[in-house]
């Protein structure tokens, strides 16, 4: 069974911001319109597993992550730049508490926060087959979606979208419906990668967080020779607006 080693921290992150409670910024009234969005990330990958290059199977994981609502296209990294050590946690260990702190007052962002506490948990989980998480923001017009979980075995991929989503059309209208296309599965560049599932250094098996070999890498998509998933096989994330 997959242990939780990979969130180490969100425990302490969570109470800090009540669950999921947003933060807010003085900037907000500028807009023209608002909505109240849910956002929903949900782990349909089989509870058979994914096959690793060994033959063998592994449980697919998400580990609880972070949102910001922003201005800017791009708040949490930059494709072809060094990972900041906030991603480095997020992407190696599942603890996107860092992000929280490292973005929190950033220029343009209205809200931010974490996602830690499965659908009908109890406590911060990653979520396997079947499970959720969920959270709720205000934004207005011109406002940004950007959103980062870990791939829960893995040394340092996590999916992102390519960039922060707009969450409202050129008429006004606030975005609904599948998103899940506009995320991508990224390779933070700070640990070298080890095959899915069965690497020594990765959540389950590794003996401490942050324990891999350092890569000193830049953020890229992930193309390092290895099979992953279809993103649509195991993931499906949603936004409703109202």
């Amino acid at each position: 069974m997959l242990k939780q080693r990979f969130i180490t921290g969100v425990a302490v992150i969570a109470a800090m911001i009540l669950g999921l409670q947003a933060a807010t910024f003085a900037r907000g009234g500028d807009s023209k319109k608002t909505a109240t969005f849910t956002v929903r990330i949900e782990n349909i990958a089989s509870k058979d597993g994914i096959a690793a290059q060994d033959g063998s199977r592994y449980p697919f994981a998400l580990s609880p992550g972070f949102f910001g609502v922003t201005d800017s296209r791009n708040v949490i990294f930059k494709d072809g730049k060094k990972a900041s050590a906030a991603l480095e946690a997020q992407a190696e260990d599942g603890d996107p508490g860092l992000l929280l702190k490292k973005l929190l007052t950033s220029l343009g962002t209205l809200y931010s926060g974490v996602f830690t506490t499965p659908v009908g948990g109890d406590k911060p989980s990653p979520i396997f087959p079947g499970g959720a998480f969920e959270f709720k923001f205000t934004a207005g017009e011109g406002k940004r979606l950007d959103l980062t979980t870990m791939y829960g075995q893995s040394n340092d991929l996590f999916y992102a979208p390519k960039t922060a989503i707009d969450l409202f059309d050129a008429k006004g209208n606030p975005l609904s419906g599948d998103i899940t296309d506009r995320f991508v599965l990224w390779d933070a560049g700070t640990e070298v990668n080890e095959a899915p599932g069965i690497g020594p250094n990765q959540g389950p098996r590794q003996k401490a967080p942050n324990t891999g070999t350092t890569e000193n890498g830049v953020v890229r998509l992930v193309k390092d020779g290895f099979t992953y998933p279809e993103i649509r096989d195991v993931l499906r994330i949603t936004i409703t607006a109202k």
